[in-house]
């Protein structure tokens, strides 16, 4: 799946040797949920993740 914000992927990108489908990127990082952190996000809560100590993404479920 893909679409103008997010990508399924079977592995990360080497983002200094592969073009990405969203195009050059500087910097990239793993996030890794746990099972708590699944159904935290499946009972209505938000997960804020630190990027580089300079943005804060918010994780979010959504059901079908």
């Amino acid at each position: 799946m893909i679409d103008e914000n997010k990508i399924v992927l079977d592995k990360t990108i080497d983002i200094e040797n592969e073009v990405t489908p969203f195009g050059k990127r500087w910097g990239g990082q793993t996030v890794t949920l746990t099972e708590a952190d699944i159904e935290n996000l499946k009972n209505g809560k938000l997960i804020g993740v630190d990027i580089q100590n300079e943005y804060i993404i918010y994780l979010q479920f959504k059901n079908k």
